[in-house]
């Protein structure tokens, strides 16, 4: 995997994706999902003012000293979800994001 590019996971399935792209346009581009937007434009910086692109995000927990990712007893995936809901427009990719 290049430097560059990070795993994420949109509705179960894994997605290679460019490191820091917007998560409203990877969701378009590489999922073919379209989150709902009103104040997002791709040209312009993102502000999160309207809340139309609220979506449930987490992260795959790794262990701190190995790198490993750490896994529940039937052998899935640790995440940590974040308490409130995000906007997609504010939030850039990053490896392991659910």
């Amino acid at each position: 995997m290049s430097e560059n590019m990070v795993t994420i996971f949109i509705d179960d399935k894994a997605y290679q994706v460019p490191a820091g792209m917007n998560l409203v346009d990877v969701a378009k581009w590489h999922a073919d999902e379209d989150i709902p937007v009103f104040c997002y434009h791709p040209k312009m910086e993102p502000v999160g003012m309207c809340r139309m692109c609220l979506v449930e995000l987490g992260m795959i927990q790794y262990d701190r000293e190995t790198g490993e990712q750490l896994t529940d007893d039937d052998g899935k995936p640790q995440i940590r979800w974040f308490p409130k809901l995000q906007t997609a427009c504010t939030q850039r990719v990053a490896q392991g994001m659910v």
